[in-house]
């Protein structure tokens, strides 16, 4: 098949690429008309992609994940990618975060002076999202706790910010950690709540706003952030210089200190050695402070699950970025990449089940539906009890090396019960391909004379494939420069 031919798949992505870099650097004249108004832009992903039959938590948790769950889960990863470069580019946190640039100028032998730029700034400022993160970790533990005092019998939900959902999320996403700490919890068959996520998120800018109604009123971890200098007024001379710091979670163990890395001002580190701050410190602020409702966080945190939470966080931005990078959410061949990424999970768990004590390491698209389905907590474990054997767990602190070994040993198992390729691209033109090659045999809509025996017009095929991914780059590409986007003709 054409997706099996090296030199095919390499000129179309040849092709691919050179026409992204068209539309995006504006060398490629746009063929479509721009819409006027929003309402004429084109809607990617399409919204019935995301529609679900109502079912109960429990009914919706033992089975496989779904297309609108792997698809919400897309938005989910894209919303936690843009969320960390906003970070990464605030200016604002950068002051809360007293991260300057440093220019250095020297004088040349004639007098005349050169200002550097500062090489170490980008680098410097990589820490906010670790900042960010160890108060996502506190704040999820701490709302952890408030929803596990809720009653057993109160059916409704208030949907947290979108760090807490985060930390949540990667919870999950560690099962052997998530059973170990949350097995006697209703956490533990609460599945994440995909539909309230989706009606959280604006797919166009990749923001996230709870609803009003369901919504966790907690402050917003981002804007907390922006304006935490606005919040120092209100501490003492003595605490401002302790600055609550210490140099990790778990460096202290005595219950009444707070055991949180500094997020203040650099004109608070002016002390080599701050004293880390006790509730004696703080009781005296107003509760409704930040700096003392976070640092109370802290206070209460498990430092130890803390760590480990925090360090399995910095570990799921590779698989964000990767995601990222394929951009399946805006993909024109969406719904098939989806649902063959589910198909090639089930047999991914069966290959677990007849090879028992093997390392089986998965492929990108068989890892999304894998991801998709640990969110459903409890759900996760039956359902992989009942096709498997016995409880799955997912390690994503694997190394490199034992990881290459596990692919290709796993890509030998397949290929041996199944009979085709484990690998796959996943690029858009590869999987619009696919998309259009099985929706033609399965409707004969391939122009040719006898579709039964495949022997169907592959330029029809070809062109329809190459209209539908070139439309759909150029509105990606209208999107990421910001302009109006195209409209089909």
């Amino acid at each position: 098949m054409t997706l099996s031919c090296r030199n095919n798949q390499e000129v179309l992505h040849h092709n691919g690429r050179a026409v992204l870099r068209g539309f995006v650097d504006r060398k490629t004249r746009s063929a479509y008309p721009s819409a006027r108004t929003s309402s004429e832009e084109p809607v990617i992903p399409k919204p019935t992609l995301f529609e679900e039959n109502h079912v109960t938590n429990s009914e919706r948790a033992a089975r496989l994940p779904t297309v609108a769950e792997c698809a919400i889960h897309l938005e989910l990863l894209e919303t936690l990618f843009v969320l960390r470069e906003r970070i990464l580019r605030s200016e604002d946190i950068d002051n809360s975060m007293g991260i300057t640039r440093k220019r250095e100028t020297k004088t040349g032998h004639n007098g005349d002076t050169k200002t550097f730029k500062d090489a170490t700034f980008e680098s410097r400022r990589q820490a906010k999202w670790i900042r960010f993160i160890e108060f996502a970790v506190v704040r999820f533990l701490d709302w952890r706790t408030r929803f596990v005092a809720q009653s057993q019998h109160d059916e409704e939900f208030t949907l947290p910010p979108l760090d807490i959902i985060m930390v949540w999320h990667t919870f999950l996403l560690n099962p052997l950690l998530f059973n170990k700490h949350c097995r006697t919890e209703k956490l533990y068959k609460m599945p994440l709540p995909w539909g309230a996520i989706h009606q959280g998120i604006n797919n166009r800018e990749w923001s996230f706003t709870a609803n009003a109604k369901t919504g966790d009123h907690t402050p917003s971890l981002f804007d907390l952030f922006s304006n935490w200098n606005s919040h120092l007024d209100a501490l003492s001379p003595t605490l401002k210089l302790s600055s609550l710091r210490v140099e990790r979670f778990g460096s202290t163990t005595e219950t009444n200190t707070a055991t949180m890395t500094s997020f203040f001002s650099n004109r608070l580190t002016a002390t080599q050695h701050p004293k880390p701050v006790t509730r004696d410190d703080i009781k005296d602020l107003s509760v409704s402070n930040p700096i003392r409702i976070h640092a109370e966080m802290f206070l209460s945190s498990d430092p130890q699950l803390a760590t480990e939470l925090k360090a399995a966080v910095i570990r799921q931005t590779t698989f964000i970025d990767k995601m990222h990078s394929h951009l399946w959410i805006r993909s024109p061949s969406l719904e098939g990449t989806l649902a063959r990424s589910i198909s090639r999970y089930e047999k991914f768990l069966l290959l677990m089940r007849r090879n028992p004590g093997t390392l089986m390491v998965p492929t990108l698209d068989i890892d999304l539906a894998w991801h998709t389905h640990q969110c459903a907590a409890w759900g996760y474990v039956q359902e992989t009890k009942r096709r498997v054997g016995r409880f799955v767990n997912h390690d994503d602190s694997i190394g490199k090396g034992i990881l290459d070994t596990g692919s290709e040993g796993t890509r030998r198992l397949w290929r041996v019960q199944f009979g085709e390729e484990y690998h796959i691209c996943g690029c858009w033109d590869c999987e619009m391909l696919t998309s259009e090659i099985e929706h033609t045999l399965i409707s004969g809509d391939g122009g040719g004379p006898d579709v039964e025996s495949s022997e169907f017009d592959m330029q029809t095929v070809a062109k329809r494939v190459d209209s539908e991914v070139r439309f759909y780059r150029a509105v990606e590409a209208a999107r990421r420069r910001g302009s109006a986007l195209p409209m089909r003709q």
